[in-house]
């Protein structure tokens, strides 16, 4: 599995962990499996030195070492792998691989699809008031946000998880579909990932969640975006779980979700109150 992916842009600079072009790095340097002939990696030498090249030969023979694999570089410079580095097409290779496991898994208790996050934003009045959707009629065209909101807070309130976005449910036939975002990239003054990254930082993190969550975003949310099958793209939230109980703010009132199987729940009352006592003591 891929851990811990930096995304780098690069500019001249004596940091030996600065590439030229678009890199990923990767950090399963310690595994032996993880290595292979002819990848391009950042060792530590015996001599302190920092070197990029590529491995000619991998000279650990145990499966795991806590300070990296030791290797030969074509150079034939000597030392430890510190970072891994990946093409983009590399990286997204990996990842597409990854989500194709999550979605032959299906929903559960970790695991969440959805199919838009923008769908209601064009709904007329009178498409909102004819609705026998709670969230439309609740919430208006804001709704689709509001219901990745939610998610995004079960897994924050619970054990952390994974939500897909551009992967549709047909229910009937019990399968998911990759459908990407293309609908809700039309939806969008300037349609591309980063203007998608942006909005729903700023339309769903900055509106409904605390701002511990927005001023700390790193430390609780990764957003990845994966090309797969027929060019479709899709926005792989990776969702770790908080070390204190996190609240919504919708229409001025305070939502409180977790994650139970593959539904998310609305928590009020006592069994809130147990339920945070039971997680996170007094915090």
């Amino acid at each position: 599995m891929v851990k811990n992916v930096i995304l780098v842009y690069t500019k001249p600079h004596l940091n030996p962990f600065i590439l030229p072009h678009l890199f990923y790095f990767m950090d399963d340097h310690q595994y032996s499996k993880n290595i292979k002939k002819g990848m391009k990696v950042i060792i530590l030498t015996n001599r302190d030195k920092y070197v990029t090249g590529i491995v000619e030969e991998v000279a650990t023979r145990k499966p795991f070492h806590e300070q990296g694999v030791m290797v030969m570089l074509t150079n034939k410079d000597i030392g430890r792998v510190k970072k891994i580095i990946l093409s983009e097409p590399e990286q997204n290779e990996k990842l597409a691989l990854e989500i194709q496991k999550i979605i032959e898994k299906g929903e559960n208790q970790h695991i969440e699809f959805k199919a838009e996050a923008l769908w209601s934003t064009t709904y007329s009045h009178a498409q909102i008031n004819e609705s026998k959707s709670f969230e439309l009629r609740e919430y208006g065209q804001k709704a689709s946000k509001v219901i990745v909101a939610k998610s995004i807070a079960a897994f924050l309130n619970s054990d952390g998880g994974n939500l897909i976005l551009g992967i549709k449910e047909k229910k009937e036939e019990k399968k998911f579909d990759i459908v990407g975002l293309d609908e809700d990239m039309k939806k969008l003054r300037e349609p591309g990932t980063d203007s998608y990254k942006r909005l729903l930082i700023d339309e769903l993190i900055r509106a409904f969640f605390p701002s511990k969550i927005f001023n700390h975003l790193n430390d609780y949310l990764t957003f990845e975006f994966v090309t797969l099958n027929e060019n479709k793209i899709v926005c792989w939230i990776k969702i770790r779980k908080s070390d204190s109980r996190v609240f919504l703010k919708i229409n001025d009132k305070d939502v409180f979700m977790i994650r139970v199987d593959s539904e998310n729940r609305t928590l009020e009352g006592e069994k809130l109150v147990d339920y945070c006592i039971k997680k996170w003591g007094g915090r």
